[in-house]
């Protein structure tokens, strides 16, 4: 087991800036998740951490010590990358071997040993049936399951995995998801996991990072990052679907939003007081998730605005449903019971013990 960190690290691909002065922790045994979109840098920071990259600046640290320089060899770490990479005229079996039959390996470990080892991770991985085929054999699910097998086959001091299972299906997906986080919970191993989808993120992570074009946005536990997001930014890259924001006009016990047809939301003294402290002369922005909104009469006086229904996205139990206020939209995320009908108008009244508050020029919280 062991402690990697990451210490300014900066690298630039000509002009393009890939990572800004990343800097963070992942602690002994944890589950560290590098959450962001395409082109966050997250394949790139992994590649660095690896050594298949070298930083412009900055340094990677294993258990304290400085391994920027060091071959990606003698780094014990393992990584997995969304590319399969595997070798086409080997079966399934020796792909999953090949991590294994390094002379230094073939000496710590017997043969039997190292072949019970291929067998319980392409059991774990469902594999089982398919170790005599080669890749070209495979659908891309099971290359990719492969691919991810290769790395968990060894027990280095750290794991980097690359979107590891970005090409499965969904059930599949939702499997591996808690298999992942069993094995490293089990084995205990220090592991990076890079992904783009907040809910492998959320649901995996003891720590999550949001990178967001080379800059680390926040660091925290999933709740603090759902919760309590620092910028913009976070509150509306993680939640599905975003979080609804509006730019208002503070005016003490209520704000008025800003759009086409102008509508007023209270706000509760608690927060009151805390925008007095902390606001100063700031146009403020209110965020609020979809599913702290509630659909009502349109005739409802507690309706703090209304609008009309223009799509309806049913998923099982729940439902997200958008409504169009003239130039706007919002959505509201709703049990599928109580579904309105398409195109009738609705209104929508926010809870605003669940409001958050944005300064909209820094896009900085507001708490």
């Amino acid at each position: 087991m062991a402690q990697v960190e990451l210490r300014t690290i900066t690298k630039k691909f000509g002009k393009v800036t890939a990572l800004d002065q990343v800097s963070f922790t992942v602690n002994d045994g944890e589950l560290f998740v590098l959450l962001g979109a395409s082109g966050a840098g997250k394949s790139t920071t992994i590649a660095i951490i690896s050594g298949i990259e070298t930083p412009d600046s900055g340094g990677v640290f294993l258990d304290g010590q400085d391994i920027t320089k060091t071959f990606p060899q003698n780094r014990d770490i393992a990584t997995a990358f969304e590319s399969y990479a595997l070798y086409p005229h080997f079966t399934v079996f020796q792909n999953l071997m090949f991590p294994l039959e390094s002379p230094e390996r073939k000496k710590q470990m017997p043969r039997q040993e190292r072949e019970n080892r291929v067998k319980e991770v392409a059991e774990m991985l469902g594999l089982g049936e398919l170790l005599h085929r080669y890749p070209r054999e495979l659908s891309g699910g099971q290359k990719q399951r492969v691919a991810l097998g290769r790395t968990l086959v060894r027990r280095p001091k750290a794991y980097m995995l690359d979107e590891p299972i970005s090409h499965l299906d969904a059930k599949l997906r939702h499997r591996m998801r808690s298999e992942l986080k069993k094995i490293q919970t089990e084995l205990g191993i220090t592991t990076l996991y890079a992904t783009p989808d907040q809910l492998e993120a959320l649901s995996m992570g003891d720590t999550v990072a949001v990178l967001n074009k080379g800059v680390i946005e926040q660091i925290g536990t999933p709740d603090e990052i759902y919760y309590n997001p620092v910028n913009l930014y976070v509150a509306s890259f993680v939640g599905d679907p975003p979080m609804n924001l509006f730019t208002v006009d503070y005016q003490g016990d209520h704000a008025v939003v800003e759009c086409d047809t102008p509508y007023a939301v209270p706000i509760r003294p608690e927060d009151q007081k805390m925008l007095a402290e902390k606001m100063g002369g700031c146009q403020l922005k209110i965020g609020v998730r979809p599913v702290d909104i509630r659909l009502t009469a349109p005739e409802d006086p507690k309706a703090h605005t209304r609008g009309e229904v223009v799509l309806l996205d049913t998923l099982g139990q729940t439902s997200i449903v958008t409504v169009r206020l003239k130039s706007e939209e919002i959505k509201a995320k709703i049990s599928s019971d109580f579904l309105p009908k398409l195109h009738s108008t609705i209104g929508l009244q926010m809870d605003n013990q669940r409001f958050y508050y944005f300064d909209a020029a820094t896009t900085r919280s507001i708490c």
